[in-house]
């Protein structure tokens, strides 16, 4: 990974002189002092709301308008304690009369701040920062503007338009909700400003401090992010495999619609004056205070881990963003919402089922009931303020629709406000399954830390402080003992779907219409030895790498930053409601899975899918270089590879020209593996291998696209599903042992659909005809809900009876003189090869089209993890023949 030399403050001028190119203005320099004409710009500015309001403040600005029109002003440029650089404030006639009265109303509509911004005291004018008071905006009440000097007249010019592919997601400077709150939220009275008249005088030393300020990281840098060109260290995209075998002549040339910037993903509280928050808002909303962001760059965020060399005397790695919401954004359900395989699979589900009885329109109620998980906030809040007719349905357009809220929400997938969110109500109850858990108040989040204040008013300990947020969303974080409880995780992993044949009825059983359990990790948990252990313990863990973690969790202007003014009377909260202490416990937000083949389609394809290329909150380009989606992928394979399942090989001998082994599979997960969606599986590769290492027979090898073939490399015709091919791999044991190299043990559920075929359409799902999958350790016959969570098809085979989450397969298999060791190694398929040509034959739509696209254009062998379209989880290692 390559980082950048370039100093600092050349950096600075660097990102200025290519943003003035973009935009084809005059260059930077000018004397401000010189001016004071007047302009046509100048005058009243509409309210904050109105559409086209930055195009009024960028003419504004751009003319000098609050020069010209006499605002008060600090006396001189002064230092800003390395928040911002060198600056100078002007504050409008109604805010400086607020300022003069005793600060002890809210600051009035209308009211303006401009900061101008220089890199010295005596360099020219880089740009402005402004405030807008428009209480109708957001709950903080202000417009934040980001510009720079000049301005380009249309403020669109910055952002390049899409030539070739999708266009480079966009962060975005101007607005409301922007991440200038993680500081301001600290000011005193909820007031979001630290305006001061200390400042106006010129005999004034307040904010001449020796120390010489840094570079501004939020607003020359986060603003310069996309224009510098920063090596990641991966390869150009390379020619992905063909997967001949998988999608023959499949039409990918059909028009495929790039998904909405992640810009855009932007939902803020409301404000006091039309109601205040509603029950969702998008995880940017979070991200300021809860990423690793910047505040003062003279020091490390909070939530920034640096592992440690080994050998001590070696270079030490890269540090890395272990902060909530960097993490948490590339976990699978912080991408949820734009997750190409769920998106190609409602395709499929909505092509399936376009008509059904009963339905109005068959699609919108399959889209609105899938995406109540995946696009969560979307579809809940869209039934809040809508209602819930039959004809009131959240549909997939909405996702597409970029001037639409609920698809702002719904894009953000299972976002902080969700699981922070639920209310403990019910939690676990089979109302609450298939994400129909009940949400508390719109002002109030629940999280693992004590929320309720010492009497004595003193800050101890992990206790929560209130009041920054809310002070920037309204919304008061509290404890709440459930969102460390396993039946948080219930509401979504638990999943009941009515089922549906051919012609669109539902299916009538016992009198009464059939539902399925499309999922049930959580039933399965509750029937094992983890059941006392909650699902949070695995999946989001206290240490990296065996160190535990401590961190402040948060990066706010706390009571460590400078006093603000240095003299007088202070604009900022007291103290004692800003202190930030290390939590004893910290749980990172990674919400392990091992969906690595959609993780690297969300590296490959990642303006396809609407992401951006750095995370805009991490404050200098050293930062920004730790891209979330590689510690995401090393966090999975670490999991897969050594917590996930273990394989030995328990005998091995050869009499008379006949192999005989058992090999010997241990689940360690918590619950059944694979678990979730039925169409994953793991596959056991058992090789005999000659005196130098090469394989002389095979039961479970693969070919370069993932699809199981024989010694010979001929695909087996059970690989793959058609009304006229419904052979399977049946479950081995040593009462039904592997004897031939068309045979290989599969741990999968297969699911037929009403007619009797065997099918991945979850509103399909009629009855199980295998299911063979790895039971967690202590699953009893006699425990919760093994009525659901039985095994299918599994025979005689004791070891899914006697709780110990085993599997030993029995190989007995003709081998020639040559034979002189074997090998057994597990694999896993998120995506099986099956799966996808399914999606590719069943479903009709832009997202089957882009899965296809995806799977055939992923170079998988980039990845190492899963090269040849396979995750290793565990080998035996070469084991000597007796």
């Amino acid at each position: 990974m390559k980082l950048l030399t370039i100093g600092f403050l050349a950096f600075a001028a660097v990102v200025l002189s290519s943003q003035i190119a973009c935009a084809g203005t005059i260059s930077v320099g000018k004397d401000i002092n010189s001016l004071s004409r007047p302009s046509a710009a100048c005058g009243t500015l509409p309210p904050a709301t109105d559409p086209d309001f930055l195009t009024h403040l960028t003419a504004f600005m751009n003319a000098f308008c609050y020069k010209t029109e006499n605002w008060q002003h600090d006396a001189q440029v002064r230092t800003s304690d390395a928040v911002h650089p060198y600056v100078r404030l002007w504050y409008s006639p109604a805010l400086y009369k607020w300022m003069t009265e005793g600060r002890v109303t809210n600051v009035p509509d209308g009211a303006m701040v401009v900061k101008e911004q220089y890199q010295s005291l005596d360099s020219p004018l880089m740009g402005w920062t402004v405030m807008v008071k428009d209480s109708k905006v957001s709950w903080d009440g202000w417009y934040w503007g980001d510009l720079v000097y000049p301005s380009p007249p249309n403020p669109n010019a910055l952002i390049p338009q899409p030539g070739e592919g999708c266009a480079e997601p966009q962060v975005i400077f101007n607005g409301v909700g922007l991440p200038c709150l993680n500081c301001h939220a600290s000011a005193i009275d909820n007031q979001g400003t630290y305006s001061s008249t200390a400042y106006l005088s010129a005999h004034s030393s307040a904010g001449l401090r020796s120390s010489r300020p840094t570079v501004d990281m939020y607003h020359v840098i986060l603003a310069a992010e996309e224009t510098l060109a920063i090596e990641s260290g991966i390869p150009p995209t390379l020619t992905g495999l063909p997967l001949e075998d998988i999608f023959g002549d499949f039409d990918v040339r059909q028009p495929i619609p790039c998904m909405v910037s992640q810009a855009l993903d932007h939902v803020v509280s409301a404000g006091q004056a039309v109601g205040g928050p509603a029950e969702f808002v998008t995880s940017d909303q979070c991200s300021s205070c809860h990423d690793a962001s910047g505040t003062l760059f003279t020091r490390t965020p909070n939530m920034i881990y640096q592992p440690a060399a080994s050998p001590p005397s070696a270079q030490p790695p890269p540090p890395l963003n272990l902060s909530t919401y960097g993490e948490w954004r590339f976990s699978m359900m912080g991408l949820a919402g734009r997750d190409p395989v769920f998106l190609a699979q409602l395709d499929t589900e909505s092509t399936l089922h376009a008509k059904l009885a009963g339905k109005p329109d068959g699609a919108a109620f399959v889209q609105d009931t899938c995406l109540k998980c995946h696009a969560v906030m979307g579809q809940r809040q869209y039934h809040i303020d809508k209602g819930s007719a039959p004809t009131t349905l959240f549909t997939r357009d909405q996702l597409q629709d970029p001037n639409s809220k609920y698809g702002a929400l719904g894009r953000d997938g299972v976002s902080c406000a969700v699981c922070h969110h639920m209310s403990a109500d019910n939690l676990g109850d089979p109302s609450t399954f298939t994400g129909n858990f009940i949400v508390g108040s719109p002002g109030e989040v629940y999280g693992p830390y004590p929320s309720d204040p010492d009497p004595s008013g003193a800050k101890t300990g992990d206790s929560v402080i209130p009041l920054p947020m809310e002070n920037a969303l309204g919304i008061t974080p509290k404890f709440g003992a459930h969102v460390s409880d396993a039946k948080m995780c219930a509401s979504c992993h638990t999943i009941i779907l009515p089922v549906y044949d051919a012609d669109g009825n539902q299916v009538i059983e016992n009198g009464q219409p059939k539902v399925d359990y499309e999922q049930t990790t959580f039933l399965e948990w509750q029937n094992s030895k983890f059941s006392n252990t909650a699902c949070q313990t695995c999946h989001m863990r206290t240490n990296y790498d065996h160190q535990t973690l401590q961190f402040k969790i948060a990066n706010i202007e706390d009571n460590t930053f400078p006093a603000i003014p240095e003299t007088g009377p202070s604009t900022r909260l007291p103290d004692n409601d800003l202190i930030l202490e290390e939590r004893t416990r910290y749980p990172r937000h990674d919400l392990l899975g091992i969906n690595l083949f959609t993780m690297e389609m969300f590296d490959q394809f990642r303006t396809d899918l609407g992401l951006y290329k750095f995370n805009p909150d991490l404050p200098n380009p050293f930062y920004k270089e730790l891209f979330g989606q590689r510690t995401a992928v090393a966090n999975a394979i670490a999991q897969a590879q050594a917590e996930t399942a273990q394989v030995s090989i328990l005998s091995v001998s050869k009499v008379a020209g006949i192999l005989n082994a058992e090999v010997k599979v241990q689940n360690l997960t918590g619950h059944d593996f694979p678990s979730g969606v039925s169409f994953r599986r793991a596959f056991v590769n058992f090789q005999v291998l000659d005196a130098h290492g090469k394989v002389l027979w095979a039961s479970g090898n693969t070919n370069s696209e993932g699809v199981i073939v024989d010694t010979s490399g001929k695909p087996l015709i059970s690989e793959f599903f058609s009304p006229a091919q419904q052979t399977y791999q049946p479950h081995f044991w040593s009462g039904n042992p592997i004897t031939n190299d068309h045979q290989v043990q599969i741990y999968e559920e297969l699911v037929a659909d009403p007619q009797g075929l065997l099918t991945t359409s979850f509103l399909s799902l009629d009855h199980k005809v295998k299911d063979n999958r790895l039971q967690p350790e202590g699953m009893s016959p006699t425990g919760p809900n093994f009525d659901l969570t039985a095994p299918v098809g599994v025979g005689g085979d004791p070891n899914y009876t006697d709780e110990s989450g085993t599997s030993v397969v029995r190989y007995e298999v003709p081998v020639s003189n040559r034979a002189a060791a074997v090998r057994a190694t597990l694999y896993y398929q998120s995506i099986p090869p099956y799966y996808l040509r399914q999606r590719a034959t069943e479903g009709q739509g832009p997202d089957t089209v882009r899965l296809v696209n995806f799977a055939r254009e992923l170079d998988v062998n980039r990845y190492q993890e899963i090269r040849n379209w396979k995750l290793q989880i565990a080998t035996s290692g070469p084991i000597t023949i007796e």
